[in-house]
């Protein structure tokens, strides 16, 4: 019985893993580009991303005036979205971004990112969304380009790998030696599937850990609903209970939402402000500090009623339920940002490329151990 699942166990390693190498390698290898994302921008729109506070001042002008100046350099129609302000989302772009669609566009894919120095407010340039490499990169590894389908596909990679790293571990602890020889053990004197499947041992070992973090942690940004209760899928509305879906007579500007904003988080730093994106909606601003859990988007946000004044609904991390404040720190866990900047990108690279490692060595291990057993039965007929 024992033998039989062993050898079960080998056979479904093997050909899941040998079905499933060359996508797992797309998937990881975008990913540990993706510990990049920042200079991939740059390297593509260098100068426009770039600024630096001038030596007199460290202010950023208002929002209001970083909308005004990239309408006013884009010199066409514009309807302004939002805006992410310095160091938001890709944290090495140094300018503000005002993003939104050009006249005459009603899709996604119409985007332009209009980049906006944000202290002598002074317009920098401007690209289409679905142009920059980075963006389409992300767009990769969550759904290789292909929409919710693309996103259960990697769902499914990411059950597979767990399933290759529990049974990768359970084969590898049956192997003769001392955890701490087959730890440290690396052989490169034979031949090259030998040393294939050295690497692949002991790289396995090594990465286990870090692999399964990975695939929980983009299971569960990609699929929150799928660990419910201990999650809850992320909302951007404003709840019933805080009044808005009354109408008033009153004009609220985008420099009242930002003056609500400071008044209201007076110690944190605006990360993205959102304009109103139906009639009569909010204004939605999210607001961060070095001690927030989600390192992306700001453990706090406020919602601003359009049209009425100070109606204004206050979101804290401490105020969410625990499911609720997971999701939020989804994005962070995964992709490294909440291990700082250095270590969250040192980790993203090594287990992507670890991921790398392991599928080409363990596909090469798999067809050559195929070809050996074609030929033994070829020679022994």
């Amino acid at each position: 019985m024992f033998i039989s699942a062993r050898k079960t166990l080998i056979f479904l390693h093997g050909w899941l893993g040998s079905l499933s190498a060359i996508f797992i390698i797309l998937v990881a290898g975008s990913g540990a580009m993706l510990a990049f994302v920042g200079q991939l921008f740059l390297v593509q729109y260098g100068d426009i991303l770039r600024a630096s506070p001038p030596t007199q001042t460290t202010q950023i002008v208002s929002v209001t005036q970083l909308i005004d100046t990239a309408k006013t350099g884009y010199k066409d129609q514009f309807q302004t979205i939002g805006v992410l302000m310095p160091h938001s989302r890709v944290d090495d772009v140094e300018t503000a971004m005002v993003f939104g669609m050009p006249s005459g566009s009603d899709a996604i894919d119409g985007i332009r990112m209009l980049s906006v120095d944000p202290w002598i407010a002074k317009f920098k340039g401007d690209f289409p969304l679905n142009g920059a490499f980075a963006h389409e990169l992300i767009d990769f590894h969550h759904s290789f380009l292909l929409g919710n389908t693309g996103i259960i596909f990697v769902c499914i990679l990411s059950i597979l790998l767990l399933f290759f790293v529990i049974t990768g571990i359970y084969l590898w602890c049956l192997k003769q030696g001392t955890t701490w020889e087959k730890l440290t053990r690396i052989d490169f004197r034979r031949d090259i599937k030998k040393i294939c499947f050295t690497w692949h041992l002991w790289l396995g070992a090594w990465s286990a850990l870090f692999i399964v973090y990975f695939c929980l942690t983009g299971l569960a940004l990609a699929k929150p609903a799928w660990f419910s209760p201990l999650l809850s899928p992320p909302t951007y509305e404003v709840p019933d209970s805080a009044g808005f879906e009354k109408t008033c007579h009153e004009t609220i500007t985008p420099s009242d939402a930002e003056m609500a904003g400071i008044k209201a988080f007076p110690t944190k730093e605006l990360a993205i402000f959102f304009l109103p994106n139906k009639k009569n909606g909010p204004y939605m601003l999210t607001y961060r500090s070095s001690k927030d859990n989600n390192k992306r988007d700001g453990d706090s946000r406020i919602f601003v009623h359009s049209s009425c004044k100070n109606l204004v609904y206050i979101e804290n991390a401490e105020t969410l339920s625990l499911s609720a404040q997971a999701t939020g720190m989804l994005l962070s866990l995964h992709g490294g940002y909440s291990f700082g900047k250095l270590g969250g990108s040192i980790l993203v690279l090594l287990t992507g490329l670890s991921l790398v490692i392991l599928s080409g060595t363990g596909l090469v291990t798999f067809l050559t151990r195929k070809i050996k057993r074609k030929r033994q039965i070829g020679n022994f007929e």
